[in-house]
């Protein structure tokens, strides 16, 4: 594969992973952070998870979803950026194997392997303001 296909190829997906996160995010914010948080707290009320934790991380998840989707979508900060959805993902991943739902778990493992592919090709990662900033 051509070398700017590799780089067209890395933008798409980096993009594309922006965006679950991005429309992750407004969606739980569209819905109403306090029902949003409200029914975190319900679905892990008999789990290992205490209130004390999934409130704030309630509070805090969506936002953290559209900065970690605006950055990888625009290209900035990327390594920060994909560290951020790298740690999201495993707290999702732990919530969803605590709660249990197996199907959440496959999903956020296939987002893993995006984050860690991104992460281990970010040398492609041309098409982005950190590429236009160093230049």
């Amino acid at each position: 594969m051509q070398d700017s296909n590799r780089e067209v190829a890395y933008v798409l997906l980096r993009v594309t992973l922006g965006l679950v996160f991005l429309f992750y995010g407004l969606g739980k914010l569209h819905y109403g952070l306090d029902a949003f948080v409200l029914g975190l707290t319900t679905r892990f009320t008999n789990t290992l998870l205490p209130t004390v934790l999934v409130v704030p991380f309630g509070y805090i998840l969506p936002f953290a979803e559209l900065v970690t989707g605006i950055l990888l979508i625009l290209g900035a900060f990327n390594r920060l950026a994909l560290l951020s959805a790298g740690l999201l993902l495993a707290a999702l991943t732990t919530g969803a194997v605590i709660e249990p739902s197996p199907g959440t778990v496959a999903d956020n493992i296939g987002f893993a392997l995006v984050v860690f592919l991104l992460l281990w090709t970010a040398e492609r990662n041309h098409y982005s303001l950190d590429h236009l900033i160093k230049r």
